[in-house]
């Protein structure tokens, strides 16, 4: 799940993502870079934070022309992944190169701005405003321009103003955005006369502003505007300013599950604003793109790309060592490792990024509404347990993650967890059930008929396999029963909520808003944003608030700590540990360089090549 990176985020999800259309673009400018390294076989990160000025050369080598195939690890559901629903790294893998972005994040772990598209300038502080130039050749592949009309439909699709009304009568969002961070405080947009310059002016400061415009949610405007009937894109700022809830309300409609692909892809729909075009897609087998030729900027090297969509990170294993894949990106398994290092003609790196994975538990559960519950758990899961038998074979010096909002390579990274849940105490998860009235029904703990026994769901893969079994070994041990949930579906129940405590990872980046709509109240129960969970807690609100108003970046770092400090009392989420992320890749093709946030492998698949 990816954090969305509209906020300030594999299926790892907290909030803003962003897609890499430009790349490694000599001429991007990048800030805020803290990175993690790679090494061939052992896991490294490098702390501190850096600002860096384009990012890594990968244009070199590699010849033009060809079909370079890639690996794809879960399902293409959507080619709009800003709703909560389709925020998927999948998705974000998939129309990386696809979908324009703005800014994205680049492998020194910055946030850059592809200049191949737009350029963008903060001209005021107060009030905020920034400006954003668009290349006057920027147009979509059948021809519209890119700009003005994106620009605004962007800005009305995420900043959670329109509302409507469910079954039940209750007010919900018209738009399933998976983040508002950000837009909500847009006062106004504003375009030039030939919609190519786009001013967004605030109504209070936000302090991940350069990061904002990225891929996730960025439709064609056009598109959207002719399926809901209106004669061009310029309605829709009608709509808006008219208060047109009918309009608006179909033009919703489309922005949130026209652009799913379980019945295909329409090219004349899922269009493309950057080097690949999407030319064919079978459903849970395979996505193609090609050199999209109506591409105003430097030329995609490869004539194509296929993503063969591999669930399993074993079968993707063997199909890069039968020639049938060349560029993987397995979930961290030793076994998998070693099998991968002892491939002739492959390199595999182990990195450390921005991804973590962690233990949640869904509030809308009657069990976990009781803190006694969430704190026995705490005691049961045997994180160190985790650490030592699945993370250290890939990464000897991996270590407890203590923190949810930062990565131990960051500088602002603290232990906030007061160290009371480091290690596994059965006698402490039994006396916390014992002390809030439960009592011994068989092996499991029960009180008014209520047993401790949930459902724990997860992506199958090996590892994750192994973290549920020993979850539930663990905790039997305290009268807690753990019933397997795995499904090859889980994301999609995830993203609507349906689950009662999961185990996953969040795909994130350097923006210090990443994370607000994760943990902040959602709207509803039918609209959680990215707080799938429905975590609420009125003082981590008033702190999230105040993150995303701080432009002094070392306060909003220890406003992030303050709420990780009360995240580890409410015990809503469980930290496990920072994901060493594992990239393989044939040495028959080049360019293939680790990008440590949600941007993920394809973050310049524009420079993928034949060696």
């Amino acid at each position: 799940m990816k954090r969305t990176a509209k906020a300030a985020i594999v299926l790892v999800g907290a909030s803003l993502v962003a897609a890499a259309c430009g790349g490694d673009n000599k001429n991007s400018t990048s800030t805020s870079a803290a990175q993690a390294t790679t090494a061939a076989g052992a896991a490294t990160t490098a702390g501190g934070a850096t600002t860096s000025a384009g990012g890594a050369d990968t244009t070199a080598g590699g010849k033009s022309g060809g079909t370079v195939t890639y690996s794809l690890p879960d399902h293409f559901t959507s080619y709009n992944n800003g709703t909560a629903e389709d925020n998927l790294t999948s998705n974000q893998y998939a129309t990386n190169q696809v979908v324009p972005n703005v800014s994205y994040f680049d492998d020194k772990g910055g946030t850059s701005i592809n200049k191949d598209l737009v350029d963008v300038q903060k001209t005021s502080d107060s009030p905020l405003t920034v400006v954003y130039k668009f290349n006057p050749k920027a147009a979509w592949d059948d021809g519209s321009p890119i700009g003005c009309d994106d620009m605004y439909l962007y800005w009305i699709a995420n900043n959670g103003v329109q509302k409507t009304t469910d079954d039940t009568g209750k007010e919900i969002s018209l738009f399933a955005t998976a983040s508002t961070t950000g837009f909500s405080q847009i006062k106004s947009v504003e375009c030039s006369a030939d919609g190519k310059t786009v001013t967004y002016t605030y109504d209070t400061p936000f302090s991940d502003w350069l990061g904002l415009v990225t891929d996730q949610g960025f439709v064609p405007a056009h598109v959207v505007a002719a399926k809901a009937g209106l004669a061009s894109a310029a309605d829709i700022r009608k709509a808006y300013e008219g208060n047109d809830t009918a309009t608006l309300k179909k033009l919703a409609d489309f922005w949130n599950t026209g652009f799913k692909t379980d019945k295909g892809v329409d090219p004349t729909v899922d269009l493309s604003g950057g080097p690949y075009k999407i030319t064919e897609y079978v459903p849970d087998q395979s996505l193609t793109l090609v050199r999209n030729d109506k591409y105003w900027g430097t030329p995609a090297k490869a004539d194509k790309i296929v993503m063969r969509i591999i669930t399993d990170d074993t079968a993707s294993a063997q199909a890069l060592a039968n020639g049938e894949v060349q560029i993987i990106a397995p979930q961290p398994d030793p076994d998998l490792l070693n099998q991968l290092q002892g491939l002739s003609g492959v390199t595999t790196t182990v990195n450390g990024g921005f991804t973590f994975e962690h233990f949640d538990v869904n509030f809308q559960t009657p069990l976990f509404q009781d803190k006694a519950v969430r704190q026995a758990l705490a005691y049961c899961v045997p994180r160190q347990d985790m650490v030592d038998k699945l993370i250290k074979p890939l990464d000897p010096n991996a270590k407890l993650l203590q923190n949810r909002m930062f990565e131990p390579f960051q500088s602002a990274y603290k232990d906030t967890s007061g160290g009371a849940y480091d290690k596994v105490d059965i006698a402490k998860a039994k006396s916390t059930l014992e002390a809030a009235g439960y009592t011994m029904n068989g092996n499991v703990y029960e009180k008014a008929g209520q047993k401790v026994e949930f459902k724990l769901m997860h992506k199958d893969n090996a590892r994750r396999s192994a973290e549920m079994q020993l979850i539930q070994a663990s905790c039997a041990q305290a009268g807690i029963s753990v019933i397997d949930d795995s499904d090859p579906k889980w994301s999609t129940r995830l993203g609507a909520g349906q689950f009662e405590a999961v185990v996953f990872a969040w795909q994130g980046n350097p923006l210090l808003t990443a994370q607000v709509a994760e943990y902040k109240t959602p709207p509803d129960k039918t609209n959680l944003l990215s707080n799938y969970q429905y975590y609420s807690n009125p003082q981590v609100d008033k702190l999230l608030d105040q993150v995303v108003g701080e432009t002094d970046q070392t306060k909003a770092s220890d406003l992030l700590n303050q709420v990780d400090t009360i995240m580890w009392q409410d015990l809503n989420s469980i930290p496990l540990f920072q994901f060493p992320d594992i990239l393989s890749h044939s040495d028959q093709v080049t360019n293939i360089v680790y990008n440590p946030s949600q941007q993920g492998p394809t973050w310049n698949i524009q420079n993928w090549a034949a060696a």
